[in-house]
Formats: C-alpha cells, structure tokens, sequence
C-alpha cells in the first residue's frame, strides 16, 4: 500500500484492522495477534515500537537475565541490536510499527526496552509552534523517533504531511480533515497513520496528549 490517505489504526466500530506497508522503506504498521509465544531473538534487525491493546509479555534480556513484564495500555520500543527474549502466556494483542534498519547503522547497546511514557525523567522540550514533546527513542541515524507530544488548542490549514507519522491519542482529541473535507475524529484510546505526503489539515479544541513514531 502506498497510497497518501488518513488509515484509522483503532478507533470503536471499526471494521477489520487496517494496515501499512512501504516495503521500499522497509516500513510495516499493524494490529497483530498471537497466542502463547516463546521466542529467542537473536540481535534485533529492526526499530520497533508497541503498544500493547490486550494480554501481557515479558521481555529479557538474554545477555544480563534482566526481565520486564509489559501489560495493556503500555507503549515501548524494541530497539535495533536489542538481544533479548520475548515471553507471552496466552493471548496477545498489539499495534505495531516496525522499521528495517540499514545494516550501516550503529547498534545501541541497550539492556532495557524503552517506554513511551510522559511520566518519564526527560524534560519536556518547548517546540516552535509552541507546544512541547519527549523524545524517548531516536535511532542512530535518525531515521526512526519515538515520543511523547502535548499540545493546546490549535488549528492548521491543509499541508503536505512532512514525514511518515503514528499518532496514538493517550489524552484528549483531535480533528484531521482529508483533502476531500471529510472529517476524522480521534478521541483516547485511537491510533491513527498519517503517510509522508498526505494532504490534510488538523484541529484540536482543547487539549490533547499523543504517542508518536515518526519515520523519515
């Protein structure tokens, strides 16, 4: 799919779970479901955020035996080079993005995954439209950034949306309009892709909180 359109991730009343792939890119974005699962990953090929919707997994790390238990509602990212064990008792349900790095690029030494969370102990940084955000993850060339973003009411004319963005909505709402005026409303809770190039505008009437992933 390379078509330049608003895709509805999660959102109620929805139908089947929609989807993206740019396998130029070497992008993919979904919902998945598994059931009971044990995996030994090697060193990991690729950047990936999550959030989990239903189910628990634990993640180790097969180098220092340090294990994390991750339930709904929380978002993270595996990282690329992360060597580590997935655990999954049961059923699971996700959303993913999950970017192939460039074997060029520099692996992180990590021992952890990384949340996506506003509570966390970096400061916030003001941005220049004056809102501010988080960045929690930024791979080593930059092309993979994981975060939190906070903004107060706002509007937009239609643009050209600058790069390839996830939008998981943690607090609040907010309105963006295609090019064809159609409106789409997104409330906590809902995910949302927005493709590079996509032509839109946004509005929000209060306040809203969002997880991001933004690929370039």
């Amino acid at each position: 799919m390379s078509e330049k359109r608003i895709i509805t991730l999660i959102q109620p009343m929805q139908g089947s779970p929609s989807s993206y792939e740019n396998r130029v890119l070497g992008l993919s974005i979904g919902i998945a479901d598994s059931t009971e699962t044990l995996d030994n990953n090697p060193p990991y090929a690729h950047d990936e955020f999550i959030f989990i919707i239903e189910g628990a997994v634990e993640v180790k790390n097969s180098k220092t035996g340090f294990s994390e238990s991750i339930g709904a509602g929380r978002s993270f990212v595996i990282p690329h080079g992360y060597d580590y064990q997935w655990h999954q008792q049961g059923y699971l349900r996700k959303l993913y993005v999950r970017f192939v790095v460039p074997k060029t690029a520099e692996k992180l030494n990590t021992e952890n995954v990384i949340y996506i969370d506003e509570n966390s102990d970096i400061s916030w940084k003001e941005t220049s439209d004056g809102h501010r955000k988080k960045i929690l993850y930024r791979n080593s060339n930059q092309g993979f950034t994981a975060g939190v973003w906070q903004g107060k009411a706002f509007t937009t004319g239609m643009i050209e949306f600058p790069y390839h963005e996830l939008i998981l909505i943690n607090s609040g709402s907010l309105i963006c309009t295609d090019e064809t005026g159609e409106e789409h409303y997104f409330n906590r809770g809902d995910a949302l892709f927005i493709p590079q190039g996509t032509p839109c505008s946004w509005e929000v009437k209060s306040k809203v909180s969002i997880h991001y992933v933004q690929i370039t």
